[in-house]
C-alpha cells in the first residue's frame, strides 16, 4: 500500500531481510484484522441477547427464562399450547373450583372452594379423570406423562387464563369428582 509503511518491529531486522518482511506483511495485516473482527465479534455474542413476546421485547437476561417458563406450562402431550378460555361467567375470582364443577357439570356451589372437593368428594389414587386438590387450587388429571408429571385440565391455572398443560401433582391429594359426595 502506497502511503501506508508499517514499521517493521525491532526482532524483523534480526530475523528478516526486508524482502521477506515485504512478502508477509499482508499476511500479518490479514491476521490483525481478523483477530480484531473476532474479538468484536464474540463481544458482541456475549451482550444480552434481545426476546420479543406479546407484550414487546426486551434484553433483560430474565426475559428468556421466564417466556421459557410460561411456554413449558403451556404445552399439551402433543407439544401444542392449549388455552381453553379464561374465568366463566358467574365464578369468583378465584375460579378453579368453579370452572372444574361446570365442566364435569356439577352444580354444588361449595366446589366453588378447592379444598372443599377434597372434604365432599372419596379420596382415591392418581388416575386420569380424577381430581388434583390442594388448599387453594384443584384441577382435573387427563393423562399421565412420567413420574408425578400428568397433563391436566387447569382452570385458573396461570396468567388468569384455563389451559390444558403438563404440571407436576407432588402435594396434591386425589379425589373421585363421578363418586357420590357427602351431603353436608
Amino acid at each position: 500500500m502506497k502511503g501506508f509503511e508499517a514499521k517493521r518491529p525491532a526482532w524483523v531486522a534480526e530475523t528478516l531481510n526486508a524482502t521477506t518482511w515485504d512478502k508477509l506483511r499482508p499476511v500479518v495485516g490479514f491476521l490483525i484484522g481478523v483477530t480484531a473482527i473476532t474479538v468484536i465479534a464474540v463481544s458482541m455474542a456475549s451482550a444480552a441477547p434481545v426476546t420479543c413476546d406479546q407484550r414487546g421485547c426486551s434484553d433483560w437476561q430474565g426475559a428468556k427464562q421466564v417466556q421459557t417458563r410460561h411456554a413449558r406450562r403451556s404445552i399439551d402431550a402433543n407439544g401444542n399450547a392449549i388455552v381453553i378460555g379464561g374465568r366463566p361467567a358467574g365464578c369468583p375470582h378465584a375460579y378453579c373450583g368453579c370452572g372444574l364443577a361446570r365442566y364435569l357439570g356439577l352444580k354444588d356451589k361449595r366446589l366453588n372452594l378447592a379444598w372443599s372437593w377434597a372434604k365432599l368428594f372419596p379420596r382415591t389414587s392418581a388416575a386420569p379423570g380424577m381430581a388434583a386438590v390442594r388448599r387453594g387450587h384443584v384441577m382435573l388429571l387427563q393423562s399421565h406423562v412420567e413420574g408425578t408429571r400428568w397433563i391436566v385440565r387447569d382452570y385458573n391455572g396461570g396468567r388468569h387464563l384455563s389451559w390444558i398443560h403438563e404440571r407436576d401433582v407432588r402435594g396434591f391429594v386425589f379425589v373421585n369428582p363421578h363418586g357420590s359426595y357427602a351431603e353436608r
